[in-house]
């Protein structure tokens, strides 16, 4: 039985909200409801767990399965004392139990992991797309979390993504971005 997407999940989320709100949504920026929804739909912010040192552009990787070799290794080198080997264990495990495929180019491979010292965002773009669950994808977003995270902050920064990466501007600057300093203002600055 194949799982449901990660994206599909959070999507479903989503618009459940939106279902069960019973209102008219509009853009009147006036309007209390929109007051109220523009504050829940703010953005994380990225300038904790994102630098540009954790953005890579233009790597090569051929498969789902190097991509997640790359991504292990380049967790070890950002936070000493992680096993690179448990942290692609980790990552090929999370892929078992649900795709992190959003879609768009874009996968959402994150871990929980007891040697991970601080919630940290890793971001890869591949200079050739590979292929992932039957898509095409070029770029990674992940989240290294700490087993012991208080409050679940990992939770508000995966909505965070989510919710930037459902707006086609967003997307389409974060396709077009070719520097690591690019990808990183426009996490960090998506608030403004």
């Amino acid at each position: 039985m194949m799982h449901q997407s990660l994206w599909n999940q959070l999507r479903n989320a989503f618009s459940k909200k939106e279902k069960d709100n019973n209102t008219i949504l509009t853009n009147d920026i006036n309007d209390p409801q929109n007051k109220v929804r523009s504050k829940e739909e703010e953005t994380s912010d990225f300038s904790q767990i994102l630098k540009s040192q954790n953005v890579r552009v233009d790597v090569s990787a051929s498969s789902e399965d190097e991509l997640l070799h790359y991504l292990a290794q380049f967790a070890c080198e950002k936070q000493s004392g992680l096993d690179e080997e448990k942290i692609y264990g980790q990552f090929l495990l999370r892929e078992q139990q649900v795709s992190t495929n959003l879609g768009d180019g874009i996968v959402l491979p994150h871990i929980i992991d007891d040697s991970v010292k601080e919630l940290t965002m890793l971001v890869i773009k591949l200079n050739n797309p590979i292929m992932w669950d039957d898509e095409k994808i070029d770029m990674a977003i992940s989240l290294l979390i700490p087993k012991t995270e208080p409050n679940f902050l990992h939770v508000k920064y995966l909505a965070s993504i989510s919710l930037l990466l459902l707006k086609p501007n967003f997307r389409y600057a974060l396709n077009e971005a070719t520097s690591p300093e690019q990808i990183t203002d426009m996490f960090i600055n998506s608030n403004n």
